[in-house]
């Protein structure tokens, strides 16, 4: 039986990115006239549907936050049939698994009521919005709230070298950031985002200071990975915006916890 999944997608293009899958998956038996575009269509604006209701009213994710769908699915009749006992969400926002189970199966037990609802305006512009269009409207608030906020450069804290620990249990990946007396003073956390990468640094530099900086390169994770040096160079230019230090310690620590 066929499954569709997004992989890792911003919570905000999830629509346009299952729609891409789904025709992707589904453009032999397209051309072969085994089911047309406007089924396809109708059916992908369905589950969307569905899941706008599972990640924006129940689970509150920010257009920001990252998601991976996956279900499974059966074609009959020249029509798709979605195996919603199948639908599974990972929510890369430290939701509990149970959290996100319950959203699930609160949506699905009254999917009926939920796809006869009205289309609202919020609705809409999740589910009709582009991916470039949403990673512009994410990195457009991010760079408004550090104009807002008191921020230094990274480079300002020696960063020197950046030592890759592990996977975490979510799909990220860790480099512990160190300064050229091969201190520890901070941690890179890497995550995969349609092929290139997203980086949030937390930095902890010198005793009653913490800092916290995300930004989305244009490089692939493996390519950064295998070339550490360049991690650090994308690193140098950060704006960091200054956080408590038991903040960013308890982040450092969840997040070695989570190794795998």
């Amino acid at each position: 039986m066929p499954q569709l999944s997004t992989g890792l997608v911003i919570a905000g293009a999830y629509a346009d990115k299952l729609r891409r899958v789904l025709f992707a998956q589904l453009r032999d038996r397209i051309k072969r006239g085994e089911i047309d575009n406007r089924t396809v269509a109708a059916r992908a604006g369905e589950l969307n549907r569905l899941l706008f209701d599972i990640i924006v009213n129940k689970l509150k994710l920010d257009k920001g936050d990252v998601v991976r769908i996956r279900i499974e699915y059966d074609l009959k009749d020249g029509d798709i049939v979605w195996k919603l006992d199948t639908l599974r969400i990972e929510a890369f926002r430290r939701i509990p698994d149970e959290e996100v189970a319950k959203a699930v199966r609160e949506t699905l037990e009254k999917a009926e009521e939920v796809l006869a609802r009205e289309v609202t305006e919020e609705e809409r512009a999740w589910t009709e919005a582009k991916e470039r269009e949403v990673e512009r409207e994410v990195q457009q608030r991010a760079e408004a709230a550090r104009a807002a906020a008191v921020v230094v450069d990274a480079s300002k804290f020696d960063l020197a070298e950046a030592a890759f620990s592990g996977e975490t249990r979510s799909g990220e990946h860790l480099a512990i950031i160190k300064n050229s007396r091969g201190e520890n003073i901070g941690l890179a956390i890497l995550e995969p985002v349609n092929g290139s990468t997203r980086i949030t640094l937390i930095l902890i530099p010198r005793r009653g200071e913490a800092y916290r900086s995300t930004r989305l390169v244009d490089e692939p994770l493996e390519a950064l990975r295998s070339s550490p040096d360049r991690l650090v160079e994308l690193l140098k230019p950060m704006r960091l915006t200054r956080i408590p230090v038991e903040e960013a310690e308890e982040m450092i620590r969840r997040k070695l916890e989570e190794l795998t």
